[in-house]
């Protein structure tokens, strides 16, 4: 549960911030760009503790920086039919952060993950 739900929540944090580096300064909807990055930095904080708790340093380490680097390359321009959806998709990526929290607090307790 916790590797499922963190990686699915990187993905989703690393498309919402790919469009919102494409769209910097250009962005129609202001308020949901500042949604959706603040749930995304939100959730890419997150899932970075969360992670390293449940996985180790290795998966999250190379994953965050795997985020990072391609929000910066010109792969966003692939992704510029989901523009519309930056805003669902950072809010994904912080409910895929608060499941991770939950397997995580799931591992601490020692109750079974699902």
């Amino acid at each position: 549960m916790i590797l499922w739900a963190f990686l699915a929540g990187m993905v989703a944090c690393g498309i919402t911030l790919s469009l919102l580096q494409l769209e910097e300064g250009a962005a129609d909807d202001k308020f949901g760009s500042a949604v959706a990055m603040f749930a995304a930095w939100c959730a890419f904080g997150m899932l970075l503790m969360a992670g390293t708790y449940g996985l180790g340093l290795l998966v999250p380490g190379l994953t965050g920086a795997a985020v990072l680097v391609l929000r910066k390359t010109q792969l966003a321009g692939v992704l510029r039919p989901l523009s519309p959806y930056k805003m669902p998709l950072g809010i994904g990526a912080l409910l895929a952060s608060v499941v991770t929290w939950i397997g995580v607090l799931n591992l601490m307790e020692d109750i079974p993950n699902g």
